[in-house]
């Protein structure tokens, strides 16, 4: 509907409504047409019924984020010092968990290239056996930014809550997204 148009339909209806509550106060008409215009809950349902035949109806667009998470479907999952060690199909990259900080890129005996983000729900997470690094240390990072890219098909992974190690069978339920 035309602009025009619905400011001449919005006029009529004024005139119509001030025109009955005058009759009404005449007493020329028995509808109690300022009770409608003056209480609130009259005035909303009144606004809807006008704004129907005014207004096109608007449809939203809307799109919501991919749940997918490909470390949670890994191949195999073997414990291995205090983490595990997971292997998948395919090299991944390794993206953020969460909102944090990377504290450590670097080399270590027991994972090779490891990048270790202290993430701000206390959890400290270290990802080995990475193949390159895509952050420097102390580099804050928010859910979904890629932090590393895996190398092999394999990565030893190592979670600690409350700066203790979790158990082997805790990690799995953690790399699923079901522990909180």
């Amino acid at each position: 509907m035309k602009w025009k148009t619905k400011w001449i339909i919005a006029f009529v209806l004024l005139v119509s409504v001030v025109a009955l509550s005058k009759l009404e106060e005449r007493q020329l008409v028995n509808v109690p047409v300022t009770q409608y215009v003056t209480t609130g809950k009259d005035f909303v349902v009144m606004k809807k019924w006008v704004s129907s035949w005014l207004a096109d109806e608007e449809s939203i667009t809307v799109s919501a984020e991919s749940v997918f998470d490909p470390f949670a479907s890994y191949e195999s999952f073997q414990p291995y010092q205090d983490g595990a060690i997971i292997s998948y199909t395919q090299p991944l990259s390794i993206t953020s968990q969460g909102s944090g900080l990377v504290v450590f890129t670097g080399y270590t005996r027991q994972s090779g290239k490891t990048v270790t983000v202290q993430y701000d729900n206390g959890d400290e997470v270290t990802y080995g056996f990475v193949g390159s690094f895509s952050t420097l240390p102390y580099t804050a990072v928010r859910r979904g930014d890629e932090i590393a890219v895996m190398d092999e098909e394999a990565l030893y992974i190592r979670v600690k809550r409350d700066g203790i190690p979790l158990e082997p069978t805790v990690l799995a339920t953690y790399m699923t997204g079901d522990l909180k």
